[in-house]
């Protein structure tokens, strides 16, 4: 037997299942029966290939191969408009919905805050004393100004972390 050969895991893999030409086969079980610790190694690939086998096996979809058939034609071409059944990427807009409503909040909170009639033309004795909000305190403090717009900015990178990550699982 040849001193430099070298018994890897991919060659046990294809030794176990039947890839080998027959040199190869060869030189494996003299390697095999020279070294019982490699042995060991292609038992334990064995049982691993009988648990794989015992695994029941789900039936695809209907229009599974479509998909794939749609999706192989799109890749082939470079052209991804091809594919069909391509699902929205709804948490895009969800991002999108989210910055809007930050975006819009200050300014719907402006106009319902903000008086509907002059104040000059009614009485002070008719007026109510409500407690007032000190909305330029609020809005003007370092919190608001820099706090929201990055938690905000945090939110919408978390949610996209996530929708990657799942699409990406999707995809294996």
């Amino acid at each position: 037997m040849d001193n430099n050969f070298l018994l890897t895991d991919d060659m046990l893999w294809d030794y176990a299942d039947g890839f080998l030409a027959r040199e190869e086969k060869m030189q494996v079980d003299a390697y095999l029966s020279q070294n019982p610790e490699h042995r060991s190694r292609l038992d334990a690939i064995l049982a691993e290939k009988r648990a794989f086998s015992a695994l029941p096996l789900d039936r695809p979809k209907a229009g599974f191969a479509d998909l794939v058939m749609a999706a192989w034609v799109a890749e082939q071409s470079g052209n991804p408009s091809l594919a069909t059944n391509k699902g929205k990427d709804w948490i895009i807009y969800c991002i999108a919905a989210a910055m809007g409503f930050f975006i819009l909040l200050p300014i719907v909170l402006i106009i319902v805050s903000a008086p509907t009639v002059s104040t000059d033309i009614i009485p002070a004795e008719y007026i109510p004393q409500a407690p007032a909000i000190p909305w330029v305190k609020i809005f003007t403090s370092p919190i608001m100004r820099f706090g929201m717009p990055l938690t905000l900015l945090f939110f919408c990178f978390r949610f996209l972390d996530q929708y990657l990550q799942q699409k990406k699982m999707s995809h294996l």
